[in-house]
């Protein structure tokens, strides 16, 4: 009998930290809702903190990641002007020649609507600057990214929250569980070999 403990000793012990370390990824999410039991309140911890998590990744987002700064001096720069001016030199173009009637000799209507599409382009990567220029005050003091984003978070469905990190963190999670098991049978065997030492030693009457 005292060999038979010896094996279940590590056997259990790894049984248990599978189980609590499954148990505390459960926990994570689950329950959704708030039970009271006796004195004390079950729920998951990100259902429970939710919003306080969901206002502190805002803030962070906000002050660490992406502002209103940042997106001003990113339509400010070259490309995106420039960008803008050539779709809608393109479009310009497009809608002179379907516009302009059918009886304006063909090299008039291309001539017009080249040099109209011209116009707009030249004269759109500046409209841009000065539009990114005049409203971004307005835009800081209206736009908040970080509210913006505690909004989403807050409206996003915990089931689809859990759903997508368990699938994307799969191997991880599982990595997790191992460990624990790993770490229980670890534990349960140097407590076997103690008790086989002081066995062999006569310490005990195990």
């Amino acid at each position: 009998m005292f060999y038979v403990n010896l094996i279940l000793l590590p056997v259990v012990g790894a049984f248990i930290g599978w189980i609590t370390n499954l148990l505390a990824i459960k926990l994570l999410f689950r329950p959704y809702k708030p039970y009271r039991i006796w004195r004390w309140t079950l729920q998951g911890v990100l259902p429970r903190r939710r919003y306080e998590l969901a206002r502190c990744a805002g803030e962070v987002i906000e002050r660490e990641v992406l502002s209103v700064d940042d997106i001003l001096q990113r339509l400010r720069e070259r490309e995106v002007p420039e960008r803008a001016a050539s779709l809608l030199r393109e479009a310009v173009r497009q809608a002179v020649l379907k516009r302009v009637p059918g009886w304006v000799p063909a090299g008039v209507k291309k001539t017009l609507a080249e040099a109209l599409s011209d116009l707009v382009g030249d004269y759109l990567p500046l409209l841009v600057t000065a539009l990114v220029d005049s409203f971004g005050e307005a835009m800081k003091k209206e736009v908040s990214l970080g509210q913006l984003v505690e909004e989403k978070l807050n409206a996003f469905p915990l089931e689809d929250l859990e759903r997508i990190i368990f699938t994307v963190a799969r191997k991880e999670i599982k990595h997790i569980e191992v460990m624990g098991a790993v770490l229980g049978g670890l534990i349960g065997g140097l407590q076997a070999l103690f008790l086989l030492l002081l066995r062999l030693t006569g310490s005990t009457g195990f």
